[in-house]
């Protein structure tokens, strides 16, 4: 039985996406590329889309088995296994952050101080109640507060057209390729979501024109988060390394919104939204993986060990955005990256052996 429709499946692709991109990313990339960021951040944009497109590839070839019984057949049962480790620890360290990101987020927009376990056990609380339940239930929630979430977001970059100065992205590639390719390099950890979505091979109800739809809708995701990005530079230029959260900070930069009200607190209603049902998403996800990994029947011992791990990691950085961006753009890029293009490889190489395979048989 099909666990979640092709609306819900793009909704959570759209959400992965947007959340760990909309706030600390482009400051981050800001201090590599410097006036390039932009045009790093575009580049980087396009090879998500590549691995996007070639998980669509799998998902819709494989309808009715799951990704873990994809590699069983493809490598068998022990490598399946090793595979699907490497996918947890990516995905782990993708949630760590994520956790790490919301708790300095309630920090500065909420409270002056916050007691760590304050945060930690409602968040775990209610991140674990949607991991138990399902993708399913996980999925309907997203499809109640997708539309707030991304009228938020456009408003809040609407608000600060007016503040643009295209000196500050100007002129293009000043200083080569170099700076572009320094800030490509910083996206590592960053990229690469679409991955995670070969977890939901085998649940998905597909409709009519699928391929279209989600094309369309994560196209018009990726421009949204690229016109917030280009909109972020143009307004803070050389500032931008001194702001910790792009889409939040942005309202408070033009003195008409301000005049009106805090205009942020919509971007912190919207960040808040997006970052707790991502996090139960890759959850979910991590949940997954020890289950098909250890064999657990019941999804609150998988979900149980994915929160302690996730928390013992984030208390190691003592709860600190810095601590783990400073870890992200030295050693745990080259982790990270590595993980991300070795699954890239894997999955290109499924596509040719089990199309080799079906042809194979043909003949």
């Amino acid at each position: 039985m099909k666990e979640i429709s092709s609306h819900q499946f793009i909704l959570i692709s759209i959400f992965l996406l947007l959340s760990t991109k909309i706030l600390t990313f482009p400051p981050i990339v800001y201090e590599f590329a410097k006036k390039d960021a932009f045009w790093s951040i575009l580049f980087g944009a396009i090879f998500d889309f590549i691995i996007l497109f070639l998980v669509i590839i799998l998902l819709k070839k494989h309808q009715d088995i799951t990704f873990f019984e994809l590699l069983n057949k493809t490598f068998g049962k022990f490598v399946s296994k090793l595979l699907l480790s490497l996918m947890f620890v990516f995905i782990l360290f993708k949630v760590v952050y994520l956790a790490e990101e919301t708790f300095t987020f309630f920090v500065k927009f909420l409270y002056d101080e916050l007691n760590v376990w304050i945060y930690i056990i409602p968040i775990a609380f209610v991140c674990g109640y949607f991991s138990v339940k399902g993708i399913t239930t996980i999925s309907r929630t997203i499809e109640i507060f997708y539309i707030f979430v991304l009228l938020g977001i456009f408003i809040c970059a609407l608000t600060s057209i007016d503040g643009v100065d295209f000196n500050n992205i100007l002129p293009i590639f000043e200083n080569g390729f170099s700076q572009t390719l320094d800030g490509l390099w910083a996206q590592l950890f960053y990229r690469g979501n679409g991955l995670i979505l070969l977890l939901f091979m085998g649940k998905i109800k597909f409709s009519n024109h699928f391929v279209l739809k989600f094309t369309s809708a994560t196209l018009f995701a990726s421009l949204l988060l690229l016109s917030i990005t280009f909109i972020f530079y143009l307004v803070y230029g050389p500032s931008t390394i001194y702001v910790e959260f792009a889409l939040a900070d942005l309202p408070q930069y033009n003195p008409f919104v301000s005049d009106l009200g805090r205009l942020n607190w919509l971007a912190v209603v919207v960040c808040v939204i997006a970052l707790i049902l991502t996090t139960s998403v890759l959850l979910y996800a991590l949940s997954l993986c020890l289950r098909w990994i250890f064999g657990f029947k019941r999804s609150l011992v998988s979900t149980s060990i994915s929160i302690a791990l996730i928390v013992a990691i984030a208390g190691i950085n003592e709860f600190s955005i810095i601590v783990m961006e400073q870890q992200i753009t030295n050693t745990w890029s080259y982790l990270i990256g590595s993980l991300m293009a070795l699954f890239l490889f894997l999955t290109i190489l499924l596509i040719i052996i089990r199309r080799k395979n079906e042809q194979s048989i043909k003949i």
